[in-house]
């Protein structure tokens, strides 16, 4: 898809509107008062899309959600988002409401599992992160598959270079170690799965950080999950956070887990797959449509308890 073909999609939803107007009028030409079959599927559909792209998709919620592990002492406020694509569908004042909200909630700690821009406008990325430097709390960031461009044009650098001048720590197949309230946190960061190249030697345990309270790896898909627990010698995962499943972006019931991008059926939520605690956030943006339905855009809110 181009960018152009993208925005027609976008603009041409505006098109409901005079749909729903000429409904009403022939609604009202009509002798005997009846409102017919087709009327009522065509007025039903046209509020399904109003809906879907105009409402639902500017409705953006924090959720709260707790993970435990065994015999915590300690307490870890983390905001979780992913998935903002700004770009064709999305503009910069998305990351000022998500900005925003987390200031209100002021954090310990603040991860984002990848895919920032969709058909982004390359001359405007730091323009397009400045506002995350408002954010106070330690922020730590992996890209996701969008975020690498096109083959022949690859963008990854640039955005990271934008998301360093914002002070977000980017961690693609690196490790980085975080004191926060008084506790060493080890991070590790995994490049994506579909066309970042992970490098899994960062999971190596002899490179593991003895002195960490807490271990959380970082990896935009969740399929690569798998990939960590077959890994020999690899260092305890103690959360593993990712994104890109848009959980479904579209839920209609059973047809949306047959468009999730996720060779094993992942959605949103927590998983435990062979003893790796997963949480995947459903993000905020979209791609390939700008229609979110019955799946609000979502800023992750967990508590951590270790």
């Amino acid at each position: 898809m181009t960018k152009v073909f993208l925005s027609l999609i976008y603009y041409s939803f505006y098109l409901i509107f005079p749909l729903i107007i000429l409904l009403i009028w022939l609604t009202k030409k009509r002798t005997n008062k009846k409102i017919t079959f087709e009327i009522i599927i065509l007025l039903t559909i046209s509020l399904f899309l109003i809906w879907s792209r105009f409402i639902e998709p500017n409705l953006l919620i924090t959720k709260k959600y707790n993970f435990n592990l065994e015999n915590p002492d300690n307490k870890l406020k983390v905001i979780i988002f992913s998935d903002i694509h700004i770009g064709v569908y999305n503009e910069k004042k998305i990351l000022d409401r998500v900005v925003k909200k987390i200031d209100k909630i002021n954090p310990d700690l603040v991860l984002i599992p990848g895919d920032f821009v969709y058909f982004a406008d390359e001359e405007k990325l730091n323009d397009y992160f400045s506002i995350l430097s408002r954010i106070e709390a330690p922020k730590l960031a992996v890209l996701g598959n969008h975020d690498y461009g096109r083959e022949e044009n690859n963008i990854s650098q640039r955005i990271t270079s934008s998301l360093e001048k914002a002070g977000v720590l980017m961690i693609d197949n690196k490790t980085k170690v975080l004191e926060i309230n008084n506790k060493r946190i080890e991070f590790i960061g995994l490049a994506d799965i579909w066309v970042g190249n992970p490098d899994y030697s960062v999971l190596n345990s002899d490179n593991s950080e003895s002195g960490a309270s807490l271990r959380i790896l970082l990896s935009h898909n969740p399929d690569s999950v798998y990939e960590v627990s077959n890994l020999n010698n690899a260092k305890k995962i103690d959360l593993m956070i990712s994104g890109h499943t848009h959980a479904g972006q579209i839920r209609l019931p059973i047809i949306y887990k047959k468009i999730i991008p996720s060779e094993y059926g992942f959605d949103k939520g927590f998983y435990n797959i062979n003893n790796i605690n997963l949480f995947i956030t459903p993000g905020i943006g979209n791609v390939a449509l700008p229609l979110r339905f019955l799946n609000l855009p979502e800023i992750s809110l967990m508590e951590v308890n270790f």
